[in-house]
């Protein structure tokens, strides 16, 4: 009882914490009262000061470019340099015969004119004949699964004539060029070995390089995306030019990001090729007697070089009533409708075509200039993949059913008699009957000389991947029996025949583009 008579309440007790706690607690507290510390108000000019600096900061933009620029020179000076186990002419093609063959849309054949240009420099030789060529590149696509599995076969057939060669020859090296090399790159070079070169379509520079490695006995990549490439100092070897016809390519990439289409995945953001460099192409084709050329691009009417100094008037229209686009559209430089004026000057008598365009981008600045210009085809491709606007807002075209029907309205008040052609996809994510028969209404009430009709495709990487998957072999079927079965010849062609029998017995420029040996 007296020891626990000896224990002090705990409150009695000196506390030798207590001065080292309070104190710092006391000299805040001190602080506040004199006002010279004031949370609320250091916060809030915290909270200013970083968004004036935010706001005043670079942008993404500058980052980009920043990038960029710093990257190029680096890439470009790594296989500039002489190596001491290289000779000089490590990657000369020796005589090597190269055989293409090319897959796919308009955009693929002119990529075959500029790898062909490239490695013709470095002393390979072309030729036609499999049994001959060292090499056989394949330049593919990549828009639908078929088109994929064709070239995997090939693969298979190449492959099996490569095991037959004697061992006396030089072993073939394949290789895979443009969309499916930048999409399946992994598995291209992984699944049994079939192919020794891939080269993405910014890649076509470093083939030699590429080609040298495969000669060496390793495999041997490129498929980096760039944000600069147009080929504009590269001349394409026009073979097909030999006839009256040639392709030239104006812009690369597309920006438009469809939720069906690939093309941004594999072919990278939207970048145009100098006018410069586009009209001296025109005037040497011009010079060898080539009478039609067609203009190419993945959205070919969007083309703005922005590297000139001149620049379009700001009231000018540039995209089509009622249209949109998910991307922020460019300012200044020289547009679609500028290099199609100085196109069709070059050569009165070289007829001028262009695709592949996209609906949002024609102003009436365009039509117009079509319409005056005599050396401009009359004729439009005018892609509407769907005639439901439920099925276009899932396809993120940025356009309406009724949109549409108003530019087409709109064109052919501008110009008479135009031929229209257009592209359908059937089948897409969650269509129903009731959106397919729009679709069909559509192409009837329009009345297209020329329709491209798809059964849809799943891409992977391809934004609709995301979306609920209805559709399946058997209502591709179905849907492409609808198409192909409900719309006769005279849907498209009725209101086509009276301006036909008016150009009866007339005189017409026409543009032969070979004999066809039956």
């Amino acid at each position: 009882m007296e020891s626990l008579r000896t224990l002090k309440p705990f409150f009695l007790i000196p506390q030798q914490w207590l001065p080292r706690r309070c104190i710092p607690h006391r000299y805040y507290c001190s602080k506040l009262a004199s006002g010279s510390v004031a949370p609320k108000k250091t916060k809030e000019a915290t909270l200013h000061k970083f968004k004036s600096q935010i706001s005043s900061g670079p942008s993404l933009q500058d980052f980009v470019r920043g990038v960029s620029d710093n990257k190029i020179p680096v890439f470009n000076e790594e296989y500039a340099e002489k190596h001491a186990y290289l000779s000089e002419e490590y990657d000369m093609g020796k005589a090597r015969k190269v055989c293409f063959e090319t897959y796919g849309c308009q955009m693929n054949v002119n990529d075959t004119e500029i790898a062909w240009s490239i490695l013709q420099k470095k002393g390979y030789q072309r030729t036609n004949d499999l049994n001959e060529a060292d090499v056989v590149l394949l330049v593919t696509c990549s828009i639908r699964e078929k088109a994929e599995q064709t070239i995997w076969n090939r693969l298979q057939q190449l492959t099996a004539m490569k095991r037959r060669r004697s061992k006396t020859c030089v072993p073939m090296k394949i290789g895979i060029l443009g969309c499916m090399a930048e999409r399946l790159k992994t598995e291209l070079l992984e699944r049994e070995k079939l192919v020794d070169v891939l080269a993405g379509p910014d890649a076509y520079r470093d083939l030699p390089r590429l080609l040298a490695v495969a000669h060496g006995g390793h495999q041997a990549s490129n498929v980096l995306l760039s944000l600069e490439e147009t080929y504009a100092d590269v001349m394409p070897v026009h073979v097909a030019s030999q006839g009256c016809s040639a392709f030239v390519s104006i812009m690369r990439g597309c920006d438009n990001m469809c939720s069906y289409c690939i093309v941004p995945f594999t072919r990278g953001r939207e970048r145009s090729r100098p006018v410069s460099s586009i009209l001296e192409e025109v005037r040497m084709l011009s010079d060898q007697g080539v009478r039609e050329v067609t203009l190419l691009g993945q959205n070919v009417n969007s083309y703005r070089d922005t590297s000139e100094e001149q620049s379009c008037s700001s009231n000018l229209t540039q995209l089509s009533r009622g249209f949109r686009t998910v991307y922020r559209t460019k300012q200044g430089g020289l547009r679609f409708a500028d290099l199609l004026d100085q196109v069709s000057c070059i050569d009165p008598n070289m007829r001028i075509r262009f695709t592949s365009p996209h609906p949002k981008d024609f102003p009436d600045e365009v039509l117009q200039l079509i319409e005056e210009r005599a050396n401009i085809c009359k004729q439009i491709h005018l892609p509407a993949q769907s005639g439901s606007s439920q099925v276009l807002k899932a396809m993120r075209r940025g356009y309406t059913r009724e949109a549409y029907l108003d530019l087409v309205e709109n064109i052919r008040r501008i110009i008479p008699g135009v031929s229209l052609s257009s592209d359908f996809i059937s089948g897409f994510c969650g269509e129903t009957e009731d959106d397919h028969h729009q679709t069909l209404s559509l192409i009837r009430e329009v009345g297209y000389n020329v329709g491209f009709l798809f059964a849809y495709s799943m891409r992977n990487v391809s934004p609709c991947i995301s979306l609920i998957y209805l559709s399946s072999v058997n209502i591709f079927t179905v849907i492409w029996y609808c198409v192909t079965a409900t719309l006769p010849p005279s849907v498209h062609f009725s209101h086509w025949l009276p301006y036909l029998c008016r150009k009866v017995k007339g005189l017409h420029r026409t543009c032969v583009g070979g004999v066809m040996e039956t």
